[in-house]
């Protein structure tokens, strides 16, 4: 197998040149295309390639380069196919002007000059090249007629005295490559409109029209082919609005435009009409719009069909398996369309026109439909849900075909268990220290087996309920209190303290949950807290100190945020931990003297700038911890810098504060605009929280600028919003001032916004709109 030189159209094959860009390459036998590869050179240099198509029976290839060829040898190499590479060279000559065509022997009248009599004629030309592609716009021509002769785009305007009859010779000629045409031009009368064809409706990419539509962002045309009497074809726009009447049977569908225009079409120059939306929106349904020449009385017609999108048919909805006074419910629900297909988009479900009407009770609810979960399902505000009881959901889709569904309300959920302590409630106490209990410390569920949020039962508490703990009275392990003394948690902030007695051991404690009035059955917890004195440590450790940042050194303000607490753990046999303190259970101590004083309390806390290595931003220094009880030592080395701080990662939060939850999805209301703001919201909003290199933690400011505590500033980050599904208006984007105009939010839209900050921190959040 192979290829070789030669003319095209050899029984063996051939390589050549075929157009002004193209090379075509025919093999001995059919090959396999997903193997090919090629490669195509000139004097050694690779030349890009824009494309290569093969014939459909595999035996050809043609390879279009992303410049036209120029004289010299190419050669194109093929590996993939065999062993070894194929090869083949071939020799082409530049471009060139290979033949000039007089399209007419008539030139009608026109007024060209512009003094208001049609004396001046026209016709038109075209140049081809070796290859017979059309370079009639690239190509200078001069004629024999001098500055009389306007040659331009494929016509010849020539300005005179002329009258019907005339006769005019003209020659045409292309210095460059001594091509030229002669024709005598008979001047005929004035050219109109004599015959109109409408070739079709045409999209750069090939969509389809329907009712969704968008044709401010999509542009369709009705590609229009003009001819005057004399056969040539008329690409005025200015001749066309005048010679061609346009009637439309059906404009509330869609509308043509008034006048003409042009368009390109893979390269080439078409004369169009503008399809446009009618004042009430593009519907469904057909429009036929007939050309009529005003001189002939010849016409074309073509029907502009905006078919159908998808209409909601079908709905089955599905009992949620609770639902709740006072929370939104979510009912699980599929759609199809009239061919059976599912429907899951919600924007077309929350479509007036094409969705899903659905009714709570009187209340027809807007936008319901939702992805919960991962499933489709009707969002049931909590507003419709005060009080429980049965209530009725209705749903109605685009073609009138009803679903209906009763939600059994049951009762608002309250605190009815107390299942345990929060799993960061620590439950050894050291000799003579203390902890609190609070709220947050337990593990509260309502009366349907789910855990409570600390605000849903601080609410509650609010009501008038309580958490009351008790404790053994005869134990001296621990004792409990609180102001005013009852030790009831009767308050969101309200803790009972635990204070450790003088020894060890183990003391169980209870708590319960009284509705203000009784102790509620069967919601009572006992756990069990144990007090130490050390003498139980089975060992020690001590937790990594990581990277302390010298604030003095980089001159800057000296920050608490920066300093950094060693800490120290007694290990019990269970493995449980117990934080130690300074002083009393250890010592810390640096063999180099500048930061010894500064780490004696147990908090690395430099007062005075260290000494660096030229060109250096960091040093290493020891820092030990001694167990007083055992003797026993625990030496780090500590890297201190003296870079200021960056963004070394970020997150979205819920709320904020630096302990706030990290959040990857946000809903936003459909309708509103979204930028930065959106997430640096404050306090209960959406924030950007970072966190620099030295582990501290800073929330963003309004705008997403952020100023660490060593007053070191960070520019706001930059917003890059990618969409995910429907079509929204997106500006400035790859900036800190991107945003989404609100008034292209639709529910149902969603899209992603990637947040980068300088050095290159970054995170993504999906963003749903309903």
């Amino acid at each position: 197998m192979g290829f070789r030189n030669g003319v095209c159209g050899r029984k063996w094959g051939c390589f050549c040149a075929i157009t002004s860009k193209s090379l075509k390459v025919t093999f001995s036998k059919p090959v396999d295309d997903t193997k090919a590869v090629f490669a195509v050179t000139k004097d050694g240099i690779k030349g890009n390639i824009s494309k290569v198509t093969f014939a459909e029976d595999k035996k050809s290839a043609t390879i279009e380069l992303s410049t036209k060829l120029t004289k010299g040898e190419y050669t194109v190499q093929v590996t993939g196919l065999t062993q070894a590479p194929l090869t083949g060279s071939v020799s082409v000559e530049d471009e060139k002007v290979a033949s000039i065509q007089i399209l007419s022997e008539n030139a009608p009248l026109l007024d060209a000059d512009g003094d208001g009599s049609k004396d001046d004629v026209t016709v038109g030309y075209k140049v081809l090249n070796q290859y017979g592609e059309d370079i009639t716009k690239t190509t200078v021509l001069t004629s024999n007629l001098g500055s009389a002769a306007d040659i331009t785009n494929g016509k010849v305007t020539i300005t005179g005295n002329y009258k019907v009859g005339d006769k005019i010779p003209l020659t045409l000629i292309n210095v460059e490559n001594a091509v030229s045409a002669t024709a005598v031009l008979t001047v005929s009368s004035e050219a109109r409109v004599a015959d109109i064809a409408i070739t079709g409706l045409y999209n750069k990419d090939g969509k389809a029209l329907n009712e969704d539509t968008d044709l401010s962002a999509d542009a369709f045309y009705l590609l229009v082919d003009a001819k005057d009497q004399y056969g040539n074809a008329v690409t005025s726009t200015a001749q066309l609005n005048n010679d061609i009447i346009i009637n439309e049977t059906n404009n509330t569908v869609a509308d043509v435009a008034a006048t003409f225009t042009t368009v390109d079409v893979n390269g080439v120059t078409k004369t169009a009409l503008k399809v446009n939306a009618p004042g009430s929106g593009i519907k469904a349904g057909t429009n036929t719009v007939t050309l009529i020449s005003n001189t002939t009385g010849k016409n074309a017609s073509f029907t502009v069909n905006v078919a159908e999108s998808t209409r909601a048919d079908v709905v089955t909805l599905s009992q949620p398996s609770l639902v709740v006074a006072g929370e939104d419910a979510y009912v699980p629900v599929s759609v199809t369309d009239k061919n059976g297909a599912a429907i899951t988009d919600v924007k077309t479900l929350n479509n007036a026109v094409k969705g899903v009407k659905v009714t709570v009770g009187s209340k027809v609810l807007t936008n319901p439909f939702v992805v919960k979960d991962g499933v489709l399902s009707i969002k049931v505000p909590k507003t419709e849900l005060t009080t429980d009881g049965y209530v009725s959901l209705v749903a109605l889709s685009s073609t009138n075909k009803v679903a209906t569904l009763t939600l059994n309300v049951k009762k608002a959920a309250v605190p009815t268990v107390i299942r345990g302590l929060s799993s960061d409630f620590g439950t050894t106490i050291k000799v003579g220290n203390s902890t609190n209990l609070g709220v947050d410390s337990f593990v509260i569920e309502d009366q349907y087996g789910r855990v409570m949020s600390s605000d849903a039962v601080k609410a509650w508490i609010a009501a008038g309920g309580k958490i009351i703990v008790s404790e053994d009275e005869n134990s001296p392990v621990v004792a409990i209190s609180n102001n005013p003394g009852d030790n009831d948690i009767a308050g969101a902030s309200e803790t009972v303290t635990v204070t450790a007695g003088s020894a060890n051991g183990t003391e169980k404690l209870s708590a319960v949950l009284n509705d203000g009035t009784k102790n509620l059955t069967n919601s009572t917890k006992e756990f069990t807290l144990r007090v130490t004195d050390g003498t139980e440590y089975k060992s020690y450790t001590v937790d990594t100190i990581g990277t302390v940042y010298d604030e003095v050194a980089a001159s800057k303000t000296d920050a608490d945020a920066y300093d950094k607490t060693i800490k120290v753990y007694g290990v019990l046999a269970d493995g449980s931990k117990v934080l130690l303190t300074n002083g009393t259970d250890y010592n810390v101590t640096s063999t180099n003297s500048g930061i010894n004083t500064d780490v004696a309390d147990g908090v690395i806390d430099l007062t005075s700038a260290l000494t660096y290595d030229t060109n250096a931003t960091t040093t290493v220094i020891p820092v030990k911890v001694t167990i007083n009880a055992t003797g026993q030592e625990f030496t780090q080395d500590v890297t201190f810098s003296k870079v200021a701080p960056k963004v070394a990662s970020v997150a979205l939060v819920d709320d904020n504060k630096t302990t706030a939850n990290t959040v990857t999805s946000i809903k936003v209301a459909a309708g509103s605009n979204f930028d930065i703001s959106t997430l640096t919201a404050g306090a209960g909003k959406y924030n950007l929280l970072v966190t620099d290199q030295y582990g501290v933690k800073k929330v963003a400011a309004a705008g997403g600028a952020i100023a660490f505590d060593d007053t070191t500033a960070v520019a706001a980050p930059t917003l890059t919003i990618v969409p995910v599904s429907g079509s929204v208006t997106i500006t400035g984007n790859g900036t800190a001032s991107a945003s989404v105009t609100g008034s292209s939010i639709n529910a149902g839209d969603a899209f992603d916004v990637k947040v980068t900050y300088a050095g290159g921190a970054t995170t993504t959040i999906r963003v749903t709109a309903e």
